[in-house]
């Protein structure tokens, strides 16, 4: 009786079809959509997979005809607007039985704590399962978009952006909720992804959702003008203009809190672009398309030719208070060069004025084409103990890689040889690299319609893309977020820095290794494992180059404010006493819905346990009735993977329950024939 009665409970639990994933799913990241446009497949899509029957568009709001025309428009029998703006109005009959009539439900951007409020627990709710799981499509946009998943940032308590998550992943704003609609297994899906430099907020989620709501999650973030269509099988194909970033822990992915501050190291991330597909089963891509390329990855690693310092901030007087003591510490206080170039010579001061202050001996050169073979100016070179290279015209100093010039020849072969240290506050630590991305502050949509640039840097860090001010200014989060992926992509590099406002880097040559400093997280991009690259093809009208959206696998993020200390060499966080680890994948249990459910005969059943112990994992009829023994005994902690074949059994509904001295969770599978 005791079986049966949890076995009751969690009939209830599976009541509104958590579990079924009978249906298709279209998550869209917002903004416009239009004829003959990116909008065109996947909404063409959505009309397909619902057998060109009817589709109900969902919203608090009220709505235009325009959504609803636009479905009729790809072959839809008919496309209406259905305005739900209260629980009284969700939990109607009346409601339900008009849901149910739709072979697609697509849901309005908006504010999803509007629909989590007025919808969750009502027939609304019911009746969008319903729909799904009977084969049906439910898509959304933006907010839409937002509840698809099995978590959901939720925006109760408001929306959370990227600088207050990073700093704190455990913070109210962050609210998640893990109890509507369901529809993805373990997939939290957000919008306006790269145009709000919203990475920066998906991870601390995943974070948040590890240590608080014990859940591992897959954060799945995608571009404006950009879907993602999950077909029966959880395959998901990228359509539109821009990326989808699959964010997922692996057996590499370590996690670690103390307090509120934390690690996430080695996060895995997929970047698809348009006919990528992806497996949510085994969390990998499934296709690549022709347009995809190989990387060679047996190419020489770049490490950084000697000390480099790199800031976040482009106001010299910023970088005077922060960092340039640090740096300056490090080095001798004389025999100093200043490199910038005529046009800003001017706004040197705050620099001049520190040096000249303290006592610092220094010596001034302002890069022009006759500089660049001045006898003088190389010999201030050839003595140099430091340099601090400013300025705010990247293609100017970046001739100091010019060895065909006295001037660059000598610096090249001082900072190599010599292993001269150097500083380069904001924009100008980008030159650092074999390669850099610039034209991003002039025009908020250059990434959008493919204005930004490729230009060669002077190669002290090869491997190296960096990116300062990611959040200085939303109207520039697409073009900074996307440069540093666009570079990595582009030039084939391994190593991606963000840097925040008063962040700040020091890079060793000796140990390959580099430090962050300041209030962010220390911010990685590791593409070391990357063998496939491709872009995005679209283009944002007739007169413009095509987006600069990239695609790669593999890559591993790492974001910490616990340890900031990083080896380039191993890509991975120099380990410090005092971290405490939170629940790793051997400090949790874990049980995975079944795949494929429903299923006929064979279905698969994975589970995580977190230590040596005895464990049972049994089958159970509707009526507690035990039909199958699937494993028992004593296991060491791990992951593990098992077949339960039902062929023997008839139709119907049948519970899993893996059990151990201290833990149990019972999940739902169906046997259809």
């Amino acid at each position: 009786m005791k079986y049966l009665l949890e076995i009751l409970i969690a009939c209830c639990f599976f009541a509104n079809g958590v579990g079924l994933a009978q249906g298709y799913i279209c998550a869209i990241g917002g903004e416009s959509e239009n004829y003959n446009s990116w909008s065109d497949d996947p909404y063409r899509w959505i009309v397909e997979k619902s057998d060109s029957g009817k589709i109900i568009v969902l919203s608090a709001n009220e709505e235009s005809n325009w959504i609803p025309n636009y479905f009729k428009s790809f072959g839809a029998s008919s496309a209406v607007n259905m305005r739900i703006n209260s629980r009284t109005l969700a939990d109607q009959q009346s409601t339900f039985d008009e849901l149910i009539t739709a072979r697609a439900i697509f849901i309005k951007g908006g504010d999803q704590w509007n629909y989590i409020n007025y919808w969750k627990g009502t027939k609304t709710e019911q009746a969008i399962v319903h729909v799904f799981n009977n084969g049906g499509v439910i898509g959304g946009t933006s907010a839409g978009a937002a509840v698809l998943g099995d978590l959901d940032f939720s925006a109760q308590n408001g929306s959370a952006y990227p600088r207050e998550c990073l700093m704190n992943p455990f913070i109210s704003k962050i609210a998640l909720e893990d109890n509507f609609l369901d529809l993805v297994p373990n997939v939290l899906f957000d919008s306006h992804f790269i145009e709000r430099g919203r990475f920066g907020r998906l991870i601390p989620f995943m974070v948040k959702s590890r240590f608080i709501n014990s859940k591992d999650i897959t954060g799945v973030g995608i571009d404006g003008r950009t879907a993602i269509c999950i077909d029966k099988n959880r395959i998901g194909k990228v359509m539109g203009g821009g990326a989808v970033s699959v964010f997922y822990g692996d057996q590499e992915t370590v996690w670690k809190k103390n307090g509120n501050a934390y690690t996430v190291e080695n996060l895995k991330c997929d970047q698809l672009v348009a006919g990528w597909e992806f497996d949510f089963n085994t969390n990998s891509i499934a296709f690549y398309p022709p347009s995809a390329k190989d990387v060679d990855t047996s190419r020489e690693f770049e490490f950084p030719a000697t000390g480099l310092w790199i800031t976040g901030n482009k106001w010299l007087q910023t970088n005077v208070n922060l960092s340039l003591p640090g740096f300056l510490s490090s080095v001798p206080s004389q025999d100093i060069v200043l490199i910038s170039h005529p046009g800003f010579s001017t706004s040197l001061s705050p620099v001049t004025s520190y040096l000249t202050t303290n006592n610092y001996s220094y010596t001034q050169i302002l890069l022009t084409d006759e500089g660049m073979n001045n006898p003088g100016n190389e010999l201030i070179i050839q003595n140099a103990k430091s340099f601090i290279i400013t300025g705010d015209s990247l293609g100017v100093l970046a001739k100091l890689r010019d060895t065909s010039t006295i001037v660059g020849k000598a610096f090249l072969h001082k900072v190599r040889n010599s292993k001269t240290p150097l500083y380069a506050p904001g924009n100008p630590g980008k030159i650092l690299s074999g390669f850099y991305i610039d034209n991003l502050d002039s025009y908020s949509s250059a990434s959008y319609t493919g204005q930004m640039t490729n230009n060669p840097g002077i190669n002290l860090f090869g491997d190296l893309i960096f990116q300062p001010m990611v959040w200085d200014n939303s109207d520039y989060y697409e073009n900074r977020v996307s440069a540093l992926l666009w570079g990595v992509m582009l030039n084939r590099k391994r190593v991606g820095v963000f840097l925040d406002n008063n962040d700040y880097m020091s890079v060793s040559s000796e140990s390959k290794s580099l430090t962050g400093f300041g209030p962010m997280p220390l911010m990685l991009v590791d593409a070391r494992g990357t063998t496939k690259v491709d872009s995005s093809k679209y283009k944002a009208g007739s007169g413009n180059k095509t987006r600069q959206s990239a695609a790669l696998n593999n890559l591993k993020f790492t974001v910490s404010n616990i340890n900031k200390n990083y080896s380039i060499a191993s890509g991975g966080i120099v380990s410090s006493a005092g971290d405490i680890s939170g629940p790793k994948e051997n400090e949790s249990l874990y049980l995975s819905d079944n795949y494929p459910n429903p299923f006929n005969p064979g279905t698969v059943i994975r589970y995580r346990i977190p230590y040596e112990g005895e464990i049972t994992l049994k089958v159970y009829d509707i009526l507690g009735n035990e039909v199958a023994r699937l494993e028992e005994g004593k296991k060491p902690p791990g992951s593990y993977e098992v077949t339960f074949n039902g062929s023997g059994l008839a139709s119907g509904v049948y519970f899993y329950e893996l059990r151990t001295d201290k833990f149990r969770n019972v999940k739902k599978l169906m046997l259809v024939k």
